[in-house]
């Protein structure tokens, strides 16, 4: 077992000596005479993130090579004593590992389950003393964003809002008439001889506003709630201006493009109304921009994907004044929501059906708007979300079928972000094609380093190490140094 651990840290050094750092899931500490300070930020970190790896007696300055004198038992006691003070501890696989005639500390921390996030440093308390991983660093968390772990603990509400101010006249009669019809059709035991007010309020489309009995001496006026403007309203941004949909279009393939030099946006607007006014008339816009005769991207796709972000969009209040950007690039589509992932729903899970149903598990954070929507017609036919949880089924397949790369996510506790490019399968991914696009890269360049080609290539550090790697052994890419810079570099070996 501890032969396992020796080959994933030196897997892990490695990479790291190759890009110059450490990285987003592995973190470095010295630890000569005693443990790291910040080694409980680190804890957090990963344990609030997707886990990660700690290594002990590793000297980054020094080109991550081992730290003299280093005492492997003490730091691997101090270790477990440093995961002591969070709450709830932190239970990491530590072990000591040989490396390059020494001994090192190895730890890996796991992602704790939603329920226990946030983990936090003891003494501090959760809005102090939780960190998230980024880059390569450890960041305090925002009040948001504990506040939406802590949020996951329960099953939040805010669709059912009531939206103060609003009443039943701000629904639309013919979306709303299309709705009832269809839940009658699908529940007909249940809503048998109700009326479609009494159904309206069993749905949570509507509630009754006690507060206007306090102020006008009367009974609860029905209200829509949040969930009942966004699925069947006439016009929600009367009352949530930035509930709505952003596009950008860029003239390239950086969003940085456009704050140098002379560079503009192609376009920008936004996109308003009921969601599935929005999701019909974002589509539509997204048409005239990469071409509705022959498109890039599947219409079926980008409906889906805009479909899911609304609907599973945090809606409280401290994000009702966010949108839902979709950003163009020329070669990738982009599509943004406020909220990360919510409860069980991980990347795994979206990507992994049920094995018998072929549907994945699904909780929803905003299960009222979520039940609508099954129901809630487009204008032009169909509805929103027929069958329920299978719409990351449904692009995945569609992108299949197209030959188009699978879509790729981002997940943060502040968003989720659905990445649609325009690549071809047959036209990537081998060691081969990165190797070639690395000579490509370094014909232009005198020599680079591993994070300048990372950067300029889009390429994972797994994937650019490995083609390096590839090309050293082949002799075409020889390693160089410049005086007075510790900084690897590469460039193409000459005749």
């Amino acid at each position: 077992m501890v032969d396992d651990y020796t080959a994933k840290m030196t897997e892990l050094i490695e990479l790291m000596r190759a890009i110059g750092n450490d990285t987003q899931q592995c973190e470095v500490k010295e630890c000569k005479r005693k443990i790291s300070s910040t080694i409980t930020d680190t804890l957090s970190a990963f344990s609030n993130g997707s886990g990660g790896w700690i290594i002990l007696g590793l000297s980054e300055k020094e080109g991550f090579t081992p730290v003299e004198g280093f005492n492997a038992r003490s730091m691997q006691e101090a270790l477990s004593q440093a995961c002591e003070k969070m709450t709830p501890v932190v239970r990491p696989v530590i072990v000591t590992c040989p490396f390059e005639g020494t001994n090192l500390v190895f730890a890996r921390v796991d992602e704790m389950l939603p329920r226990d996030k946030p983990c936090f440093i003891t003494a501090l308390g959760p809005h102090t003393g939780s960190y998230i991983r980024t880059g390569d660093g450890d960041r305090r968390m925002t009040s948001y964003e504990v506040d939406r772990l802590i949020e996951e603990h329960l099953q939040p509400t805010y669709d059912v809002d009531i939206v103060s101010g609003a009443t039943p006249d701000d629904l639309d009669p013919t979306l709303v008439d299309g709705l009832l019809t269809r839940v009658r059709e699908q529940h007909p035991h249940v809503f048998a001889g109700r009326s479609d007010t009494d159904m309206m309020l069993d749905l949570e489309i509507l509630r009754h506003d006690d507060s206007a009995a306090e102020t006008l001496g009367v009974g609860g006026v029905l209200r829509p709630t949040l969930a009942g403007l966004l699925a069947l309203g006439r016009y929600p941004q009367k009352f949530y201006p930035r509930l709505s949909i952003s596009i950008a279009v860029f003239p390239g393939t950086d969003r940085d493009d456009v704050f140098r030099g002379d560079e503009r946006l192609v376009y920008s607007g936004s996109v308003v109304g009921s969601i599935p006014v929005m999701i019909d008339d974002a589509v539509e816009s997204l048409m005239r921009w990469i071409g509705a005769k022959k498109p890039d991207y599947p219409p079926t796709v980008l409906r889906e994907a805009i479909a899911n972000a609304l609907t599973h969009r945090d809606y409280s209040p401290d994000a009702r004044g966010t949108q839902v950007r979709i950003n163009v690039f020329t070669d990738r589509i982009e599509i943004t929501n406020p909220g990360g992932l919510f409860g069980t729903v991980t990347h795994d899970v979206l990507a992994n059906p049920h094995p018998v149903t072929g549907v994945p598990f699904v909780s929803t954070r905003n299960q009222f708007l979520f039940t609508l929507l099954e129901s809630t017609p487009y204008p032009n036919g169909g509805y929103v979300n027929p069958e329920g949880g299978d719409g990351y089924q449904r692009i995945a397949a569609t992108l299949r079928e197209a030959g188009i790369e699978p879509a790729t996510t981002r997940n943060t506790i502040n968003t989720f972000t659905m990445t649609i490019t325009r690549h071809r399968t047959a036209k990537r991914g081998s060691t081969g094609d990165v190797s070639k696009a690395i000579l490509d890269v370094l014909e232009r360049h005198s020599a680079m380093s591993l994070k300048e080609i990372l950067r300029e290539l889009q390429l994972t550090p797994l994937a650019a190490t490995s083609g390096m790697r590839e090309l050293l052994k082949e002799g075409r890419v020889i390693q160089v140094r410049f005086r007075d810079d510790p900084t690897q570099r590469y460039r193409l070996k000459t005749a």
